[in-house]
């Protein structure tokens, strides 16, 4: 579930609102669910619609049944009902079945409580813990949801043709396929350099070294240990809760946080009225009404965890299904017709001659259960576990099994070890995703249609997407053995696996599968260039550029490029907050980073120019803790650090940040270092998910950002509690900015 997800599913008009459950692939990494919060916030939202609809609907048919009741009903009608349900019973004890297990109809009870759907999300170690850091900006309430850790054990041998799926409903079997890298880096490494705020309160690691070898793993036996069970209850709290917004607690004016919203009953009106501090500072004996934090959010610090290696795949199987039904044989055989469904479902039964009649007696043969399997392999190393997994020999699993999606790293589509699997499983359709061979495509292309129209009117403020139609086939294919027999494919938009009514896949017929420039810019209107390019000679005009040069203005060279401008939620046309300032000779800043934020610099710069803006950009701010405003935040820092302090960086000397250095306000240039500005829940997510993943963290200065206690519109910002600004006798912290101030906004505390 990338970051986009969301977004891509609007694009293509996919509904995911009735989903019972989600199963993540590969490891559990910001990469693998950065797009599983906005999906659960719009998942919840939809779903508390729906329920309330529901509700509304079952009062209406409720009293709609009270006022059509009769005091008199029609005594004729209820004698032929009564004989026509004593005659099959009749039929059914003759045909040697109980008629109260074959008769009861549903429960049409009215009166019972709606019954919550739930959401199962399954997936491997760590992705309880995910979920739980988001508690302080995720609340919802009507959507319990459930997650299931798949607990990695020793696969003992089964015997006969293969073992029981690991999860199963009415509809589907799935097997689960945790794999572990075959090779663990040996080699020494250097000491772990601490995050800055352990400086100052001396905590201990949160992420440390371990084998993450199959055999070693750890397990939980019998029931949950402590820290699981928290980060259970932290999890399902945050989407279950029976905590009510409109309820107040009278709490005294002293012991009220800072910010927080306060209210008092009005004594001429007695209604209430919110309550701000006295500008003075002085704080008055009084009580005042406050919302209590919802549960989850009273958690100070999650339980420590490790990073886990084990990447998740999975074997999607649909049961047998029973053949078609032949009621010319039932009439021969002498079946009553009200045995037809007892036979449909697997019950015999005896004729009117007395004959036993079994169900395939009456009924076609039955059909293998189609399926796929999905394997995620995000590393060389994790791939030969996965070839040498049991599950392939087995028939049970295996028979029926049509496709297998491969979703791989770089590197993996062209090893000999995974060309010759695919040679051996010929008779499987295989379809590959990788970012080596697949192209490049427009996922969101009526964004994509709107800036190139844009770009025509002009170029220089909205460039082309960056984007290839163009897939490497060859590399897929350079060492198959019966290349043309096996026809691997791509994968590309519109491909899907249908399982019912048949197992099959299909491909998408759309001509147009692919973002097609030429076809948009025929439709722009003559008239609008004309327009344009008459409104760009006035403003390049010399009046205008001396104009502008009067005015005096600082870096009239900087850039204020809009990554995304929507709200909420992301759209069709325009993806959520972010902000990219570019000062020439000084560097580049992200306000805010809505989810997607890294997509959308991908397709404004190449592959150079994204690692110069990596190594050009000094610091992100957050303004607030709104989903909408910050999930891209891991991906960029990630990012940012691959380029910085990647395997293929050559490495500068690592100057380790100090108190000292932070009063100084000053960046060594042998000390490579992103500030992150935002308020004090934000980098404690931030802190308590690089436990699960080793995103660059450690290389973060976090500045929290706060508003002072007296007069909420004054904000201050501080680094292990020591008070911090740009207006001072030093050196500017962010290279030549010569200020930066945090103020802030009534409106979403920001």
């Amino acid at each position: 579930m990338h970051e986009g997800l969301q977004r891509a599913c609007i694009q293509r008009n996919a509904r995911l609102a009735k989903t019972t459950d989600i199963f993540i692939s590969g490891k559990t990494e910001w990469k693998n669910l950065g797009g599983l919060f906005g999906v659960l916030l719009t998942m919840a939202d939809a779903n508390t619609s729906a329920v309330q609809s529901e509700k509304e609907n079952k009062e209406k048919k409720i009293k709609k049944k009270l006022s059509e009741e009769r005091p008199h009903l029609n005594q004729s009608t209820s004698r032929k009902k009564a004989k026509h349900e004593d005659e099959r019973a009749r039929v059914f004890r003759d045909a040697g079945l109980d008629p109260e297990t074959w008769l009861a109809g549903p429960d049409k009870a009215t009166g019972e409580p709606l019954t919550l759907p739930t959401l199962t999300i399954h997936g491997y170690k760590n992705l309880t813990h995910t979920i739980a850091t988001a508690r302080r900006f995720i609340f919802r309430k009507g959507m319990p949801i459930q997650i299931d850790e798949h607990v990695a054990a020793q696969q003992p041998d089964v015997p006969g043709d293969g073992r029981d799926p690991d999860w199963k409903d009415e509809s589907i079997q799935v097997w689960k396929l945790p794999i572990e890298p075959a090779i663990r880096d040996q080699s020494p490494k250097s000491p772990r350099k601490r995050p800055f705020d352990e400086f100052a309160t001396g905590l201990p690691s949160l992420a440390q070294n371990g084998d993450f070898r199959r055999n070693s793993l750890p397990t939980r036996e019998g029931s949950r240990t402590r820290d699981d069970e928290q980060r259970r209850l932290v999890a399902s709290e945050m989407f279950n809760s029976q905590w009510r917004l409109d309820a107040l607690t009278e709490t005294p004016l002293v012991q009220v946080p800072s910010a927080t919203p306060m209210w008092i009953r009005s004594q001429d009106t007695n209604k209430l009225e919110r309550y701000y501090p006295r500008d003075d500072g002085i704080l008055p004996q009084i009580n005042v009404l406050i919302r209590r934090p919802w549960p989850g959010a009273l958690v100070e610090q999650l339980p420590p965890t490790q990073p886990s290696q084990t990447s998740m795949s999975y074997i999607v199987r649909h049961y047998s299904q029973r053949g078609k039904f032949l009621p010319n044989k039932s009439k021969a055989l002498k079946i009553h017709h009200f045995l037809y469904q007892a036979l449909q479902q697997g019950a015999s039964v005896r004729s009117q001659d007395g004959t036993t009649v079994t169900p395939d007696m009456v009924m076609e043969p039955s059909r293998t259960g189609g399926g796929f399997a999905f394997l995620d392999v995000p590393s060389i190393d994790h791939l030969q576990d996965l070839l040498d997994r049991p599950e392939w020999k087995m028939p049970r699993i295996m028979n029926g099994l049509q496709a297998m999606i491969w979703n791989l790293a770089p590197g993996v589509v062209s090893t000999a070890a995974l060309q010759s699997f695919i040679s051996q499983h010929k008779d499987v359709k295989h379809i590959v995703a990788a970012a080596d061979i697949s192209a490049n495509a427009i996922s969101f292309e009526s964004s994509a249609a709107l800036v190139l129209r844009l770009n025509r009117i002009d170029w220089e403020r909205y460039p082309i997407p960056i984007y290839s139609n163009v897939s490497n086939y060859e590399l897929l294919t350079n060492r198959l053995i019966d290349a043309e027999y096996i026809n691997p494919h791509v994968v590309s938009r519109g491909f899907r696996f249908q399982l019912e009514p048949s197992a099959k896949i299909l491909f998408s017929e759309d001509p147009d599968m692919f973002f097609n420039a030429g076809a948009v810019l025929k439709n722009m209107p003559a008239e609008v260039l004309e327009l344009a390019n008459s409104a760009k000679s006035g403003v390049i005009s010399n009046a205008s550029l001396g104009k502008v040069a009067r005015q005096g203005l600082p870096s009239q060279d900087a850039e204020i490029i809009c990554l995304g401008t929507g709200s909420s939620a992301p759209s069709k046309y325009r993806n959520v907050s972010a902000t990219l300032l570019r000062v020439p000779n000084c560097g580049s800043y992200l306000f805010d980073c809505g989810e997607g934020t890294l997509g959308q610099l991908q397709r404004l710069f190449t592959t150079e120019q994204m690692t110069e803006l990596f190594r050009d950009l000094k610091a992100i701010w957050i303004s607030h803790l709104h989903a909408d405003h910050h999930l891209g935040t891991t991906s960029v820092i990630k990012a940012w650090n691959d380029v910085n302090y990647g395997p293929n960086t050559p490495k500068e000397d690592d100057v380790s940040l100090d108190e000292q250095t932070i009063k100084a306000l000053q960046i060594s240039k042998h000390c490579k270092r992103l500030f992150l500005f935002s308020e004090a829940q934000m980098i404690q997510w931030l802190k308590e998910y690089s436990s699960v993943e080793d995103f660059g963290y450690e290389k973060l200065v976090a500045i929290k950002t706060y508003r002072s206690r007296d007069d909420p519109r004054v904000s201050s910002m501080s680094w292990n509690n020591l008070k911090v600004g740009f207006c001072t006798d030093n050196d500017a912290m962010l290279g030549s900015l010569p200020q930066l101030d945090s103020v802030a906004m009534l409106t979403c505390r920001a």
